[in-house]
């Protein structure tokens, strides 16, 4: 039984109203027929497919199902006025007003494709391009059938028919029928005779279609290329209709010539006339000549520096110095009178005309008016404080945005502290930034009193506390009248302020040093020392100074600049690749490449006991620094020396420029772009040639194919090859910095495991190694006799039993084999009281793992029943 879609009454007229508009055209299309005349048979085919696209994309879409019996007799009629020659003639099948369902059929059986919906034309016009056949690529235009989808296929065959002479006013006319933008395939610097020829068939077409008795649409009208000549100027400055054609008719391309007959139209128009067609030639590039009409003559500067800012909605830096020369050389009147005619966001805003339009736009997150709230002149009681803690505001607003947006918004936040900077009169918006966190520090009241009540702002390592007291004593909470204090208030404010700048060292600067092995230099060094944040973070960290020595920041020589130590140049120089677990094989790559490769890891971490040899001594490696960070209780403001770490594999060696060690996995879309997004990765959409590209420093991109629907939140995703570009072209994956490419590694190793959908959870051998060597440390400085490292797994040779513990899922089994279930309510949220970590990164899986190992190193200490009743029937004799 035929399916056929629903309409709802509410489309019933459209859809009877359609019909009798088609049994009007059929009765037209008869009499032509039987007339035997082949021009009205054509116009009305277009008239009839007209009327079927307008009802069906304005209305109810699947039109063609309701009015299937007047199409029939569509069929019939077109089918004998315009009969079939040979079948298996493409360009005869196409050379018809009409698309019957008799030449679909024919076509889908000459090229071999399904003859429902539209005939994909595209290989029949790549072929008929290769042998010039000149009738099958009119036909391929003409057609009524698909015509060629590719515009860039469009212009070839265009350009083929006008190099053998046979373009024509038709053809371009259809053209245009089938993409109304194919013009922009059109533009070549220089000209070729090719364009310029079509442009004259644009000309005319364009003029038809304003001139003509029906109303055009704007978009009907071609506007890139332009129309040429001052008729259209001229026409313009009488139009009634769309302003927005008025505009593309108005900027027309004028010779010298008729660009001195405007002028002297022009001279004796009203003001309003003048000024309206010198915004129109503000667009074409030529309205200098007409700037004395206009009162602008003096602003001949500033037009081109509007003119030169760039179009779109992302944010651009500009030069606030400029546009305030500009400004005063054009004078106040003619630029509030030129931004009249071309309104610029910036410019207002350096102006302070547009503040609250701007605070506004700020409001929506929208990225120009960002760009522009750092341009605004201080208003009235407002300091470069205030202002920076406004953008900071909006940078946490932005934080919470979608994949790209987030990048784009912070962007913004970039380009508008550069802006204030420029405002305040600092050289560069790192010593805004610097400056304004010194302040947020300085400035910060540190006490007051609410009543009997002593109220103090003091910092615990990075961390701002505020205590209460009263009569010397403090309080372990904050009494309700305290709390409704405006001084507590204030304070209150202020310490939530000092985290904040905390998390943005941390998250933000402190990460991005050690994910980059990035440099300070001295003052820098003395700026961030200078702040409690920094004070208590940067001592955690282990750097390298100006001579090559690797120590902690009290270690150091800090008169020089001073770099962040990334793991992977700890590695010992013959660190290798673990071998690869067995895995599903991939289709169409290497055969030494599986779709569950691992993750490469440094080796097995050897311990060496504290001693007082230099910190350069090259026996100290990742494994000495991790003990030592242990042994000195250090908690690392950011992952660094406990940091996963990525080295290259045989089988990446082998393919040379292209890893395929993620490719096969599928990761629900948007949890991935979400984690992917926040490292600084771009997603990007299924026609794209690669789905997530990120920067990667020193002009590398990472760049990541992937297997997609639509974009990249949609749906699933499942990775493909990576590859990093220099200037667009692969590089080979042996020359990528170590540095860089274990910090794309991580990105995506994070994006599998946390987002995978595959039936097997992915398990990092990155990650267990870095557990391993987190164990390794602990077992040696807390003295865990009973617990070793075994590959992927910790072995806790408890009193009751002996336990195998996983370092990526972190199951327990209990020898030889039994699954141990230790899940009490909040197991993991807070620490055992012998758990340390070095690091302050949240990672609760890992104080999982250390938390159960911890537990089961003191078995006999468990009082919890669920446990013990599983221990009965998995262990009912103690381990030998």
């Amino acid at each position: 039984m035929e399916m056929r879609p629903l309409i709802g009454p509410e489309h019933h007229g459209v859809v009877e109203e359609a019909r009798e508009d088609l049994r009007r055209l059929a009765d037209r299309a008869r009499a032509a027929g039987r007339a035997g005349d082949p021009s009205a048979l054509w116009a009305v085919a277009d008239e009839i497919r007209i009327r079927v696209e307008q009802v069906d994309r304005l209305w109810i879409g699947d039109l063609e199902w309701s009015i299937g019996t007047v199409l029939a007799e569509l069929d019939t009629i077109y089918d004998a006025a315009f009969p079939i020659g040979d079948p298996g003639d493409v360009a005869g099948l196409l050379t018809a007003p009409w698309p019957s369902a008799r030449r679909k059929e024919l076509l889908a059986a000459v090229l071999g494709r399904d003859h429902y919906g539209r005939v994909d034309l595209d290989q029949v016009a790549e072929q008929a391009l290769a042998v010039v056949d000149l009738r099958l690529l009119r036909a391929l235009v003409l057609d009524r059938f698909g015509a060629p989808r590719s515009r860039d296929l469009l212009v070839r065959i265009l350009a083929t028919l006008h190099d053998h002479g046979r373009l024509d006013s038709r053809l371009v006319d259809r053209a245009h029928v089938i993409d109304e933008y194919f013009g922009y395939g059109l533009v070549t610097d220089p000209p070729t005779p090719f364009t310029a020829a079509i442009r004259d068939h644009l000309d005319e077409l364009t003029w038809r279609l304003v001139t003509g008795p029906i109303p055009v649409d704007r978009y009907k009208v071609p506007d890139r290329p332009g129309p040429r000549g001052l008729r259209f100027v001229e026409l313009a400055m009488t139009w009634s209709g769309d302003p927005a054609i008025a505009r593309v008719l108005g900027a027309a391309e004028l010779t010298e010539a008729e660009r001195a007959r405007l002028l002297d139209l022009l001279r004796d128009r009203p003001l309003a006339d003048r000024q309206r067609v010198y915004q129109w030639r503000l667009a074409a590039g030529d309205a200098d000549a007409l700037a004395p009409l206009t009162g602008l003559d003096r602003s001949a500067r500033l037009v081109r520096l509007i003119r030169a800012m760039p179009e779109g909605h992302e944010a651009v830096r500009h030069d606030r110095a400029a546009i305030l020369a500009a400004v005063d050389q054009s004078g106040p009147d003619a630029t509030r009178r030129f931004l009249e005619l071309e309104p610029n966001e910036v410019v207002s805003a350096a102006l302070g005309d547009n503040r609250a339009a701007v605070l506004k736009r700020v409001k929506n997150n929208a990225l120009r008016g960002i760009a522009a709230f750092g341009m605004l002149p201080l208003a009235e009681g407002e300091t470069v404080l205030d202002r920076y803690l406004a953008l900071r505001e909006s940078a946490k607003k932005g934080a919470k945005l979608g994949p790209n947006r987030k990048h784009s918004h912070a962007a913004a936040i970039d380009v508008a502290l550069d802006h204030l900077a420029q405002v305040a009169g600092f050289p560069d918006p790192s010593r805004l930034e610097w400056d304004c966190e010194a302040r947020l520090v300085s400035e910060t009241p540190t006490a007051a009193r609410a009543g009997d009540y002593r109220l103090e702002l003091r910092f615990d390592g990075a961390d701002p506390v505020l205590a209460v007291s009263r009569s010397g004593k403090e309080l372990r909470s904050v009494p309700a009248a305290v709390r409704a204090e405006p001084s507590y208030q204030e304070l209150r404010a202020h310490q939530e302020r000092l985290r904040d700048q905390a998390r943005r060292m941390r998250t933000g600067l402190l990460e991005r040093l050690v994910a980059t092995g990035g440099t300070l230099q001295p003052e820098e060094l003395g700026r961030l020392r200078s702040l409690p944040a920094g004070a208590a973070m940067l001592p955690g960290l282990l750097w390298r100074d100006r001579s090559g020595t690797i120590g902690l920041l009290d270690q150091l020589d800090p008169t020089g600049p001073i770099t962040a130590v990334h793991p992977v140049e700890l590695l010992a120089p013959t660190a290798g690749a673990a071998p690869p677990p067995p895995g599903r094989q991939l289709p169409n790559t290497p055969q030494s490449h599986t779709g569950w490769a691992p993750t490469a890891s440094p080796p097995a971490p050897t311990l060496r006991p504290h001693d007082d040899r230099r910190s350069g001594d090259v026996d100290r490696g990742l494994a000495w620094w991790q003990a030592e960070v242990v042994r000195r209780r250090l908690r690392q403001p950011v992952k660094q020396l406990f940091r996963e770490v990525y080295v290259l594999t045989p089988a990446e060696r082998e393919s040379v420029d292209l890893s395929y060690r993620f490719a096969g996995h599928v990761v629900a879309g948007k949890v991935a772009g979400q984690l992917l997004s926040a490292r600084g990765w771009t997603l990007n959409g299924e026609y794209d040639d690669y789905g997530a590209v990120r920067p990667a420093g020193d002009g590398l991109t990472a760049a990541l194919r992937c297997d997609m629907h639509g974009y990249f939140g949609l749906a699933e995703v499942e990775f493909g090859a990576l590859c990093f570009l220099r200037d667009n072209w692969p590089m080979a994956l042996e020359d990528v910095p170590p540095v860089v490419f274990s910090e794309v590694m991580r990105d995506l190793d994070l994006a599998v495991s946390v987002a995978g959908t595959g039936v097997r959870a992915h398990e990092s051998p990155a990650q267990a190694a870095s557990r391993a060597q987190l164990l390794a440390a602990l077992i040696s400085d807390l003295g865990l006799t009973r617990v070793t490292i075994d590959g992927g797994s910790a072995v806790v040779r408890g009193s009751r039993a002996t336990y195998r513990v996983h370092l990526t899922s972190g199951s327990i089994h209990v020898e030889p084999a039994g699954y141990l279930c230790v899940v009490p309510a909040g197991f993991g949220a807070s620490a055992h009281r012998r758990l340390f970590l070095p690091f302050a990164d949240e990672d609760r899986m890992t104080s999982v793992i250390l938390s159960k190992i911890l537990l089961l190193n003191e078995d006999e200490k468990i009082t919890d029943k669920s446990i013990l009743t599983q221990l009965q029937h998995l262990a009912p004799a103690s381990p030998s």
